[in-house]
């Protein structure tokens, strides 16, 4: 009975339960699935980024002692002991002598080739020696197609004029006028021609004038705009052609970046002698020079720190050291870069432009005519500089540098009487200029000082009561004068670094800072004008 209504309650309880889901052939089957092995790829074995070095075969070496044996024979003795073939030209001939121990071949072939005019070629096993003939071979060159003429000059004159007139005697000549001149003029000028292409040709026909073959200037031809040299001339001269361009190129393609800081220090009253480098180091040079500088000042000094991994061989942190000495000012700082002997130029000035007015007044019996004439004039003011570096074999360098900075310190009156008559003020201004050229030697990355530029200046400030302070002789009674003297040194830092990688990732890697990121939308400046 009671089985009866378990296996009722059973059937209900099935019933009731839910139907599991019948998987679509759509559906991804969880199954594992049966997949042949031979339809697996086998697995990817990481290949090394650089190919494992092969074995560098040994050459066989060889001793060679013999006493004016002829060159043939000699040449298939060394072919048969070294198990290769040869090729002779019939028209070697020649007798070596020689003593050579444990060389390879291409030694001994050398060694050969420069006793006698010969040249050999080794190819697939093979030794083809044949007479050292003259033939074309191109050399590439890569400089760039210019000539350049630099010339600069530094000139002081200072020149009195005196009249003399002399009246005539009694025989009623006419007065005669003499006049003296008193010159003092001190002129130092540089000039400094590049021709590259053309001191490159003549230096090769010099190298090929060693040898009677034929005219010289008709065996090299070069092709400056593309940068290529075609000689016709023998093996032998060809490897000190090569030799030579080699060691040129090397030379002329050496850089230098040089970094110019001039500051100007306002002396504080305890040090009006100029500033005392005594306390800031002791680890420079010393140099004075009376030549090369602003002549019209004094003598300026410089110096050069010996240790580049000082402290004092940052400028900047030098500059804040001459805070001791008085207020400083840095009125440029300009970075440069520059080919071994060639001159680089910077210039940042403003164009202070001026005019100058012409009054030519005419009378006639009615009127007065006044005519008036106007020109524009432009000066620079601001800062030039001029370098030329020389960069040795030992990384020393020497600079030809002339840094000129000029600024306006006031406006004077024209005092041409006839502006003063027509009532026509044309003020000029006055030019201030203080420069330097100068020949240094400077370690690289060591930071040179030129300094001893001093100036005095004043300042005359005067306030008073309106009207009564401009009356003459007692004017002085309601003004306050107020005059403030100053004395100033002009400093100049220079450090030359010889750059060996021009890249972000080499020697120029301080400064990828400073350019913009190119992964961020670029923000143009505000410029003030909308839509």
């Amino acid at each position: 009975m009671y089985l009866k209504y378990l296996s009722i309650l059973l059937i209900l309880l099935t019933s009731c339960a839910p139907q599991p889901p019948i998987p679509s052939s759509g559906h991804l089957n969880t199954n594992d699935i049966n997949i042949p092995k031979d339809d697996i790829p086998p697995l990817i074995q990481q290949q090394a980024f650089v190919p494992v070095p092969q074995p560098t075969a040994i050459l066989e070496e060889f001793t060679v002692i013999v006493d004016a044996v002829p060159v043939d024979r000699l040449l298939f003795a060394l072919a048969r002991d070294a198990n290769m073939n040869v090729d002779i030209h019939p028209s070697i001939k020649g007798n070596i002598t020689l003593n050579a121990i444990n060389q390879t071949l291409p030694q001994l072939l050398e060694r050969i080739a420069k006793q006698v005019d010969l040249r050999y070629q080794t190819i697939d096993n093979i030794i083809t020696v044949s007479p050292d003939f003259p033939y074309m071979h191109l050399y590439k060159i890569d400089y760039l197609n210019m000539s350049r003429d630099t010339k600069s000059e530094v000139k002081v004159s200072t020149q009195i004029i005196s009249d003399m007139n002399k009246v005539g005697g009694e025989g009623g000549g006419g007065g005669q006028s003499s006049s003296e001149q008193n010159n003092s003029t001190t002129e130092i000028t540089n000039e400094s021609n590049n021709r590259f292409w053309e001191t490159l040709g003549k230096n090769i026909n010099t190298i090929l004038s060693s040898y009677e073959i034929g005219e010289t200037d008709k065996r090299v031809t070069i092709n400056p705009e593309s940068g290529l040299i075609n000689v016709y001339a023998t093996h032998k001269q060809h490897k000190e052609i090569q030799n030579f361009l080699d060691q040129v190129i090397a030379s002329t393609h050496r850089q230098v970046l040089i970094e110019v800081t001039i500051a100007e220090v306002q002396l504080n009253d305890n040090y009006q002698a100029g500033v005392n480098w005594q306390r800031i180091a002791g680890d420079f040079v010393y140099n004075q020079s009376v030549l090369g500088g602003d002549l019209g000042t004094s003598p300026f000094y410089s110096f050069e720190y010996k240790n580049s991994n000082s402290k004092f061989g940052d400028i900047s942190s030098t500059v804040r050291l001459l805070e001791t000495f008085g207020s400083v000012k840095v009125l440029s700082s300009p970075k440069i870069m520059a080919l071994n002997n060639q001159t680089s130029l910077i210039k940042v000035v403003d164009n202070i432009v001026y005019f100058t007015t012409g009054v030519e007044i005419s009378e006639t019996e009615t009127r007065t005519r006044e005519n008036y004439t106007t020109n524009i004039h432009t000066v620079p003011v601001g800062l030039v500089m001029a370098v030329t570096p020389q960069i040795s074999a030992g990384n020393s360098i020497i600079l030809n540098v002339r840094p000129t900075i000029s600024g306006i310190i006031s406006f004077k009156l024209d005092p041409n009487p006839t502006l003063a008559l027509a009532g026509t003020i044309n003020e000029i201004p006055e030019i201030q200029t203080r420069e330097i050229e100068s020949i240094l030697k400077i370690e690289n990355g060591n930071v040179a000082i030129i300094g001893g530029l001093m100036q005095d200046t004043t300042e005359q400030n005067r306030r008073g009561v309106p009207f009564l302070s401009q009356l003459p002789w007692v004017g002085d009674l309601f003004s306050y004068r107020n005059d403030n003297y100053k004395k100033t040194e002009l400093v100049i830092f220079i450090r030359p670094t010889i750059i060996k990688n021009p890249s972000l990732t080499g020697d120029l890697h301080e400064y990828k800072d400073f350019l913009p990121n190119s992964s961020q939308p670029d923000i143009l400046p505000q410029t003030g004008f909308s839509n």
